[in-house]
């Protein structure tokens, strides 16, 4: 079975990105300490969203927002 081209996903500083089983857009925040991971919440992950080993396991990041993109609270 061949990947789409467009299922690659790339975590920047400020992004936001869905969490399976959160109901709102969380933010990703580079990790000044580590080169090429990113915290969100209390987790960490890779740049290519793969969370890194914790304990409970994090949660799967399902999509980044396009840059630029921002919550609107209303």
């Amino acid at each position: 079975m061949r990947r789409s081209k467009f299922s690659a996903l790339k975590l920047y500083d400020r992004a936001l990105v869905e969490i399976l089983g959160q109901v709102r857009p969380q933010t990703a925040l580079r990790d000044e300490t580590r080169k090429g991971v990113y915290r969100i919440g209390a987790f960490a992950y890779q740049e290519n969203g793969t969370p890194l080993p914790s304990t409970p396991p994090a949660p799967p990041v399902l999509l980044v927002y396009s840059t630029g993109c921002t919550l609107v609270r209303g």
